[in-house]
């Protein structure tokens, strides 16, 4: 009992002196209503803004950022009144009316406008604005290309960077180093320095060196430059010449050589001429074979091929020179007792003239059989060049076939022949004959051409020629040659 009291007495002491103080509550306007969360979002909704559709915006997306969550767009289009049976319901400038700010907002929204992740969203909600009637962009470029590596840079201008873009001087440094080092221009870019603009300004001080290297590569005035590109040049960093089509064209023909036929040399070297027995009396001759006996145990000639080295006599009272070039030719009696035929074999050229010595040469051109006794003739003239002969209404030169191979069986394409007409008659290089058979006794007016030929080698006594076309055979002395066609 007695601490049941000591207990109520101090109870009773306690709560006279704390007293606690009751607070009364304030009164409640009777006219204020509590709103809901619920009617906080409708009012939000109700808040509308005018939104301008552009190229590549979906109803998802719009949904998503009006109304913090793209499975609204059923909601989004039901207010513009979108019919979503077509294709791509949005077009571009099309105007909405949409929620002045979306009801989902912080990291809930950003995971909402993502790109669904379900495959049961419609494609019309998908469909991007002006998908279809917007034109393709074009193809990118390949990797690594210079257009790859220069896209959506623009060309500097003529004053340089502004003070804003313009790059420190530490980065201007080394952007410079940089595209000296690697040989590739700015391959390797500094993180501070704004690669898409150069400043070709006179640089100042310690990067003096390093910009003259950088002006190196040819840019010299940037506004020339610039007024030189043509509408087909592609416009980058760096000055390229693309020219158009009319100037590719004129530019191929200026660096090739012009189509002008050369002179057929070989065929002049192995063309037969009329040698005068005068001329004859003063040729030179082949001794022998450098290196070989004077006679053969055989008793046959020796004979040479390419680049065999000969010794060479020269006629009396003549001295070779070094250089100089002789014919080696094989003879054969002509008609008449003036003249002979001869028949080129071979060109020497002299490469040794030494007092007390055999003259040498070395055997440079071979058109035939080179052996040892053959007269050796002074190389004179040079071949024409072989230009189209212009057609004649009618033939005015008439000759006849003087000479043909009595070697040859049965000359043909590619043999060569002497007509009686030369130089004297009018006769050059390029000029074309035809080769006629007159009739037979029974019926003379039927003539029939054999073969055409061209010549190759005109002398004042007649004229070598080669046969291009044959219609007959029996290409023999005597045939009548008619000149149809004349050199320019």
């Amino acid at each position: 009992m007695h601490r049941v009291f000591v207990v109520v007495l101090a109870t009773l002491a306690l709560l006279i002196v704390w007293r606690p103080a009751v607070v009364h509550g304030h009164e409640v306007n009777p006219r204020l209503v509590t709103v809901s969360q619920a009617t906080v979002d409708q009012v939000k909704e109700q808040a509308t803004v005018t939104h301008v559709v552009r190229a590549g915006e979906t109803l998802w997306g719009l949904a998503a950022r009006y109304y913090g969550d793209g499975h609204q767009w059923p909601a989004l289009a039901r207010r513009n009144r979108i019919a979503t049976a077509g294709p791509s319901p949005l077009r571009v400038g099309m105007k909405l009316t949409v929620p002045a700010s979306p009801v989902v907002r912080g990291a809930k929204a950003a995971v909402v406008a993502a790109a669904p992740a379900d495959s049961s969203v419609p494609s019309v909600a998908l469909a991007k604005a002006g998908q279809g009637t917007l034109p393709s962009p074009p193809p990118a470029p390949p990797a690594g290309s210079l257009s790859a590596q220069t896209a959506g840079k623009p060309n500097a201008t003529a004053g340089g960077v502004t003070a804003a873009a313009r790059p420190s001087a530490k980065a201007s440094k080394v952007a410079a180093v940089t595209a000296i080092d690697t040989g590739s221009g700015l391959a390797a870019e500094p993180a501070d320095a704004e690669t898409s603009r150069m400043s070709f300004q006179q640089p100042r001080g310690s990067e003096l060196l390093v910009a003259r290297k950088v002006q190196a590569i040819g840019l010299v005035d940037l506004d020339a430059q610039e007024a030189s590109r043509k509408d087909s040049e592609v416009q980058t960093v760096f000055h390229r010449d693309m020219p158009d089509a009319a100037e590719a064209e004129r530019r191929t023909r200026a660096s090739l050589r012009p189509n002008a036929p050369a002179p057929r040399q070989a065929e002049y070297d192995a063309a037969p001429f009329v040698l005068l027995l005068s001329e004859a009396a003063k040729a030179g001759s082949l001794t022998k074979r450098v290196g070989s006996p004077v006679t053969t145990e055989s008793g046959y000639p020796q004979r040479a091929i390419l680049t065999d080295q000969v010794e060479v006599r020269p006629p009396t009272g003549v001295t070779y020179a070094v250089g100089q070039r002789l014919v080696a030719v094989t003879t054969t009696t002509s008609t008449d007792k003036r003249s002979m035929i001869a028949i080129p074999a071979g060109i020497v050229e002299v490469v040794r003239v030494e007092r007390g010595k055999p003259v040498l040469a070395v055997l440079m051109r071979q058109s035939g059989r080179v052996e040892q006794g053959q007269r050796l003739l002074p190389v004179t003239g040079a071949p024409a060049p072989w230009l189209k002969a212009q057609p004649l209404q009618e033939s005015d030169v008439r000759t006849g076939v003087r000479w043909v191979d009595p070697n040859e069986l049965q000359p043909t394409l590619q043999s060569f022949l002497l007509l009686a007409a030369g130089s004297a008659q009018g006769v050059k290089a390029g000029d074309e004959f035809g080769l006629y058979r007159n009739g037979s006794k029974a019926e003379p007016a039927q003539e029939s051409l054999v073969a055409t030929v061209r010549v190759v080698r005109s002398e004042a006594t007649g004229s070598a020629a080669v046969i291009m076309r044959q219609y007959q055979s029996d290409i023999t002395v005597g045939l009548e040659a008619r000149r149809l066609a004349k050199a320019p």
